[in-house]
């Protein structure tokens, strides 16, 4: 989400405003959302917002924490990425348990065979291809240890 000028930013909140009552209610700022692409259920957003609605200053802090959140999520992607390009030794978008075994036995983190690395990768490997591409990398990433993969 690039950075929206103030004086763009107080014509959306006007355009919102249709009563002109110098608030924009829950349901225009879930339609405005829904059309640039962020989708939640309105009660959801209620709860995020905490109220029913937002004056122009409640606006401008919402819209403040909305670019933080984005530009936190990307970096936190880009450094997945880069994690995901340490394992994939040989450039071709995916980490073979024999790649996966490299990089931890380099590590000193690994004192298993080729088979547990191939095992620990089919743990998350969804479409039993015997590699992680890197949304499964990602899925394999953001799962707690006592979570189930399968619900991630």
């Amino acid at each position: 989400m690039s950075p929206i000028s103030s004086d763009d930013l107080h014509r959306i909140f006007k355009n919102l405003d249709k009563k002109n009552k110098g608030v924009v209610g829950i349901e225009e700022l879930h339609h405005l959302l829904h059309q640039i692409g962020i989708h939640t259920a309105p009660d959801e957003l209620q709860k995020l917002v905490g109220r029913e609605s937002l004056d122009y200053i409640e606006f401008l802090f919402f819209y403040e924490a909305m670019v933080k959140a984005r530009t936190s999520e990307h970096e936190h992607e880009q450094d997945l990425l880069k994690a995901f390009e340490v394992f994939d030794l040989n450039g071709d978008g995916y980490i073979s348990g024999e790649e996966l075994q490299s990089v931890l036995s380099r590590l000193g983190l690994l004192e298993k065979s080729g088979d547990d690395c191939k095992d620990m990768i089919s743990v998350y490997d969804r479409n039993s291809d015997g590699v992680l591409d890197f949304h499964e990398f990602k899925n394999m990433m953001l799962v707690s240890p006592t979570s189930d993969p399968d619900h991630v």
